[in-house]
C-alpha cells in the first residue's frame, strides 16, 4: 500500500498529493488513485504531475472521489494502480505546452524531463484557468517562459508564427480549437485526451475515441494521440 507524503494545497480547488510510490514512469502518463472501498465505485484516473521522492499528483476536486482525496494527509493510505498509457516524446528542442485547467497538470513532469535531456531547449507554456485560479503556483520551481491567460480562450495568447510543435492537455473544446489554428500554421500537434477512464486498462472501451486507424482506447493505445490522426475528440 502506497502512503501520502505531503498534502499542498496550490489555488482553490486544487492540490497536490506527494506519495512514496517507488516505480519508473514517462511523463503523460497517468494513475488510478483509490482511497475508500466500495464508494465510488471508480477509482480516479489522475495524471502524474512529478517525481520525487515518490509519483506526485496534482487533482482539481471535482466529485466525491477527488473530495476524499483531498482530505488525505502525511501517513495516511492510498491505492495506485499504474502507470497506464503513452508518453511525450522529450527529447525536443523547441515545444509550446498548452494546458488549460487540470489539463497543465502532466506539464510539470515533461518540463523537468526536457530540460534533462536538453538543456538548452526553448519550452513555452500557456496556462488557462478561471479568474480565481492560480495554476501557475503548481510551477513556482521551473524555469521556463509561462504564459497565462485568466478566462476567456487560451489560443488568444498563443504565438503560432513561432512554434513547431505543441503538446496540449485540457478541456476538448480548447484543445480542438488549439489543433485548428496550429494547423493552420502548419504546426505538429498532439493532444492528451482527458476521456473518462473506468478501468484503466482497456476492457471497458468507456474512453475509446475514433482516429484514421480505427477506434482507439485512451488509456491504452492513448491518452496522447496526433491530432491529425483524430476524427473527432
Amino acid at each position: 500500500m502506497t502512503k501520502i507524503i505531503e498534502n499542498i494545497n496550490v489555488c482553490k480547488d486544487y492540490f497536490i498529493l506527494r506519495t512514496d510510490l517507488d516505480v519508473k514512469v514517462y511523463p503523460g502518463q497517468f494513475f488510478m488513485l483509490r482511497a475508500w472501498d466500495s464508494y465510488p465505485t471508480l477509482s480516479r484516473p489522475i495524471s502524474v504531475y512529478d517525481v520525487t521522492e515518490g509519483v506526485d499528483f496534482l487533482i482539481e476536486k471535482r466529485g466525491e472521489g477527488t473530495k476524499i482525496l483531498e482530505k488525505l494527509q502525511a501517513g495516511d493510505e492510498i491505492k495506485l494502480f499504474g502507470p497506464f498509457g503513452n508518453a511525450f516524446y522529450a527529447n525536443v528542442d523547441e515545444v509550446a505546452l498548452v494546458g488549460g485547467g487540470v489539463g497543465v497538470a502532466p506539464f510539470h513532469y515533461l518540463i523537468k524531463e526536457i530540460q534533462k535531456l536538453k538543456p538548452n531547449s526553448k519550452i513555452t507554456l500557456y496556462i488557462g484557468e478561471r479568474e480565481e485560479l492560480e495554476l501557475e503556483n503548481a510551477f513556482k520551481d521551473i524555469s521556463c517562459d509561462i504564459k497565462i491567460k485568466k478566462g476567456g480562450f487560451i489560443t488568444d495568447i498563443i504565438d503560432f508564427e513561432n512554434h513547431d510543435l505543441i503538446y496540449t492537455c485540457g478541456p476538448e473544446i480548447m484543445m480542438k480549437k488549439v489543433f485548428e489554428l496550429a494547423k493552420a500554421h502548419d504546426i505538429r500537434t498532439y493532444v492528451s485526451l482527458e476521456k473518462r477512464m473506468g478501468c484503466g486498462v482497456g476492457a471497458c472501451l468507456s474512453c475509446s475515441c475514433e482516429t484514421k486507424k480505427g477506434r482507439r482506447r485512451s488509456c491504452k493505445e492513448g491518452p496522447i494521440f496526433k491530432g491529425s490522426d483524430l476524427i473527432d475528440f
